[in-house]
This record gives C-alpha cells, structure tokens and sequence, in this order.
C-alpha cells in the first residue's frame, strides 16, 4: 500500500481542544470497496477505500485497537472524518480525502468502481472538556440512565471496559445496525454510548 506523504501519525498536532472525530468502523468486507485515487498534491496512486460516496486514503497499519484509536484521535486534531478497517496485522488507519478522484487500474481504464453505503459514523472523543457526565430519563426505562451530553445530545452509557478491541467491536455492531454512537477514550478506559433521542436530564 502507499502511505500519503502529508500524513504522520507520530508527530504530536496541535494542542487545541479537538471535536469528536467521525469514524467509519468497517469491519465487514462488504462495507466499503478497495481502489486507488490520486489527490491534488501527491504526484503518485494512493491505496483507498471508497464508502458512502467518499474516500479514505491509507495511512498505516496499527496492530492493536488502544493504539488505533490513538491515532485516530491524533488525527481529529487536524480532520473530522476518518476510517478504520481490520486486517491480519491489526487495524488500519484511512484518512479522509474530500478532493480525490478515482483512479482506475491502467490496464483498464474504463473500469468503474461500485457505490457502497456504509455503516452509522462512530463519535470518536479524547478531550475531557468536550462533553460532561449527565443523568438521563428515557421513554422506555424506568430508572434515570447514566449518560454523556456531547455537542447538545445525550448518549447513555452502553458499554465501558478496558479492552479497546472489545468496545471496537461492539461498536462496529451498532453502527451497522444503524446506532449512532460515541466513545470516549480516556485510557485505560474505554467508554461507548448510544444516542438517546428522547432522552430528557433528570
């Protein structure tokens, strides 16, 4: 695979306060369609996958989810869309290129590449500022849920455990299913949280 030079995952970004990053979990093969593009400022082919009508450009191969995640919240610095993907080594990383086209295999160049649509965005969140911890009441449960307020919605906590991959999977599960979801990621601790639409603070 070919890694784009404009991206280094072991360089620290900047230190600002950076929003959740919206992640593509796709787990299943049939989720996303392998290819290759060609973006404004790099002068050779790049390894991507295409979902939702979108590409993500490879960026490299992490053999564990902790460190995935790390990398993906590294990114959110800097872009607010990114895709992980599981392989034989570990995870990999994908980078969002919203000015990249399609570019076929040379030997056939008319060859066209089939839309895939995708799994619900996974919210993934670092920073300890961007949400607070709240007491939510829904329709369907007697008793106020433990829950995160992030960016003016409530998400009651579903899953926490310090195994990365365990909280990756299972959010790879809900969103193919069509949850919108938001994990937090406080090392060693992982936290997942689903959507609750009617959710109401107690």
């Amino acid at each position: 695979m070919s890694v784009s030079p404009r991206f280094d995952a072991s360089v620290s970004l900047a230190t600002v306060p950076a929003p959740a990053m919206a992640c593509k979990l796709l787990f299943d093969r049939d989720l996303y369609t392998p290819c290759h593009i060609r973006v404004p400022d790099v002068d050779h082919r790049l390894s991507a996958v295409y979902v939702d009508n979108q590409f993500y450009s490879f960026l490299k191969v992490v053999p564990e989810a902790r460190k995935a995640l790390d990398v993906v919240t590294r990114l959110s610095k800097r872009d607010h869309t990114a895709a992980l993907t599981q392989t034989r080594r570990g995870y990999a990383v994908w980078a969002y290129e919203p000015q990249a086209r399609y570019a076929p295999p040379a030997s056939s160049p008319g060859y066209g590449i089939q839309p895939v649509f995708g799994p619900q965005d996974c919210l993934v969140v670092s920073d300890e500022t961007a949400y607070q911890t709240c007491r939510l009441q829904v329709p369907d449960v007697t008793k106020p849920l433990m829950a995160l307020t992030y960016n003016s919605r409530y998400y009651s906590f579903f899953k926490q455990d310090t195994d990365a991959a365990k909280v990756l999977d299972m959010a790879a599960k809900l969103a193919r299913r069509g949850d919108q979801t938001l994990l937090v990621v406080e090392p060693p601790t992982f936290t997942l949280a689903l959507l609750e639409p009617n959710g109401r603070l107690v």
